[in-house]
C-alpha cells in the first residue's frame, strides 16, 4: 500500500511540475506467495522446488496535452528510478484522436475476494499446502497412476486501483492455485480466491485418475467422416471463448473483424438457438473471475450479452463505450467468468453417454489460436479423446475434427450435458473426425 502511495504522490508531483501530463490510473499489485510443485513424481527438483516469491506489477496510463497517451507496465524498480521511467512514458507516448481519459465509477460493488485460510498458509503455515499436494500424490499414485506431476500455489495479492481525480481501491485478494496431472496425458485443477472444500479436492483428484487411466488404453478409430463431438465443460469454454465471446467484444465489432455487426446489436439479431441466454458475472464470492472492478475503473457486474439467442449488448471497454455512445460493460478474465444456460432440461453427463451409439469424448485441441474465430469454423488435432460406442467407453483414440461452431450453437441437435460442479455445461453436435 506504501508503494501505491509513493508512487501516485510522485505522479501528482509531476502533474504539477510540468504541466504537459494531465490524468494518470494506474492498477498495482503486490503479491507474495509459495509455489510447490512435484515433477516426474518427485519434489524438489529443478523444476518444482518450493518458493517463496514476492512481487510488484500492474499496469499504467497516462493523458498527456494534444490528445497523447501512454500504456504502459509497472514493476519494482518504477518508484525509486521514476524520473527515468517518467521520461520512457513520455517519449513512447501515442497520438490517439478517440482516446478516453480518466474514468471515475460512482459506487464499486462489495466481493468477496479474501480468505483468511489461505492468508495462514501464506504468512504462517506452509505446512497446509504442502499436505495437500502430498494428499493428491498419494490419491493418484495408489491408483497405480504411473507418473504424476502437480503444483500448488498460494499467494496474497494487494490491489491498488488509483486515479488522478482522486478514486483509490485498495483491495487484498488471495488465491490458490492447484493441479494434477496424470501420466503426462489428462490434468484437473482448481483456481479459485478461497481454500477448497474437501469435496472440490476429491473431485479434482477423482476425475484425475479415472480420465487419465481411461487415456492409457489406445484402442482403434477406424471409421472417418460424420460424428458426435461431445466437450467436457471445460472445453465447451474453450470454443465459447475463442468463437463467441472473443465475437461480442466492441473492439472488433466496430472495426468489422467480429462475426456480428453494431446494427445486429441494435435490431438485437438472433446468433444462437433460442433457448440459450449467455450472461457475465464479476460478483460471485471468492471466485478467480470476480473483481470490484477493472483497471478502468469500470465496476463488475452481472449483465446479460446474449438473451434467449439474441444480441443484446457488445462487451465495452471505456474507448469502445465512447465510439459506440453506449456504456461501459463488465469484462471476462479470460475463459472464465461467462455463463451460457438454456431454458431447456439437460441430461446429467453420465446418463448421456449411455445414450451415445457412437461418438469421442474431446479433452485437448491444438493449435485453437490459430483458428477464425469470426467465422465459427474450426480444423483441429483433438489428441486426447476417448471413443464411445452404444453407451461403453472403448479406449484413446486421436483425430483432426472439423466443424462450424457457430452452426452448431444453432443446431436443434445439439444438446448441452449438466456436468456437476463445473459452471457450465458440457455440449455434444455433429461434426467430422479423421483419424490420424
Amino acid at each position: 500500500m506504501e508503494y501505491a502511495r509513493q508512487l501516485a504522490d510522485l505522479l501528482n508531483q509531476q502533474m504539477k511540475a510540468t504541466g504537459n501530463l494531465c490524468g494518470w490510473r494506474f492498477d498495482l499489485h503486490q503479491l507474495q506467495g509459495i509455489d510447490i510443485g512435484i515433477k516426474n513424481n518427485q519434489i524438489g527438483g529443478p523444476y518444482s522446488s518450493p518458493s517463496f516469491k514476492q512481487s510488484i506489477s500492474g499496469e499504467i496510463y497516462l493523458v498527456w496535452k494534444d490528445h497523447k497517451f501512454t500504456a504502459s507496465k509497472l514493476d519494482s524498480q518504477v518508484v525509486a528510478n521514476f524520473t527515468d521511467y517518467f521520461s520512457l512514458w513520455e517519449k513512447t507516448s501515442y497520438v490517439d484522436p478517440e482516446g478516453v481519459g480518466i474514468y471515475t465509477p460512482e459506487t464499486v460493488p462489495q466481493v468477496e475476494l479474501y480468505d483468511p485460510n489461505i492468508a495462514r498458509v501464506v504468512n504462517d503455515n506452509f505446512d497446509r499446502a504442502f499436505e495437500l499436494l502430498s494428499q493428491g500424490y498419494t490419491t493418484i499414485s495408489n491408483a497405480e497412476v504411473r507418473k504424476v506431476d502437480a503444483r500448488v500455489k498460494c499467494y496474497e495479492n494487494y490491489r491498488t486501483i488509483q486515479n488522478s481525480d482522486g478514486f483509490n481501491l485498495a483491495t487484498t485478494q488471495t488465491a490458490v492455485d492447484f493441479y494434477f496431472i496424470a501420466n503426462d496425458c489428462y490434468g484437473e485443477g482448481y483456481g479459485e480466491k478461497k481454500w477448497p472444500e474437501d469435496s472440490e479436492i476429491h473431485q479434482v483428484l477423482d476425475r484425475t485418475i479415472t480420465i487419465g487411466k481411461l487415456l492409457e488404453e489406445e484402442v482403434q478409430f477406424e471409421q472417418s467422416g460424420p460424428i458426435r463431438l461431445i466437450f467436457p465443460s471445460e472445453t465447451f469454454e474453450s470454443f465459447l471463448s475463442h468463437f463467441l465471446v472473443s465475437n461480442l467484444y466492441g473492439s472488433l465489432v466496430v472495426n468489422r473483424q467480429s462475426s456480428f455487426s453494431f446494427e445486429n446489436f441494435n435490431n438485437q439479431a438472433p446468433v444462437i438457438r433460442d433457448d440459450l441466454s449467455l450472461t457475465i458475472n464479476n460478483l460471485l464470492p471468492y471466485r478467480s473471475f470476480s473483481y470490484r472492478c477493472t483497471a478502468e475503473g469500470v465496476p463488475g457486474e452481472v449483465r446479460e450479452f446474449i438473451k434467449e439467442g439474441r444480441l443484446l449488448s457488445p462487451i465495452l471497454n471505456l474507448k469502445y463505450a465512447k465510439k459506440t455512445g453506449l456504456k461501459p460493460t463488465a469484462l471476462t478474465s479470460g475463459s472464465k467468468g461467462f455463463f451460457l444456460t438454456s431454458s431447456r432440461a439437460m441430461p446429467d453427463w453420465d446418463d448421456y453417454l449411455k445414450q451415445v451409439d457412437r461418438g469421442i469424448i474431446v479433452y485437448s485441441v491444438l493449435g485453437m489460436h490459430t483458428q477464425d474465430s469470426s467465422s465459427g469454423h474450426f480444423s483441429l488435432t483433438a489428441d486426447q479423446c476417448l471413443l464411445v460406442e452404444n453407451g461403453v467407453i472403448k479406449g484413446k483414440v486421436k483425430a483432426v475434427i472439423n466443424g462450424d461452431f457457430f452452426q452448431a450453437l444453432q443446431s436443434d441437435e445439439s444438446e448441452l450435458i449438466r456436468v456437476a460442479g463445473d459452471d457450465n455445461p458440457g455440449f455434444a453436435f455433429w461434426a467430422n473426425a479423421i483419424n490420424v
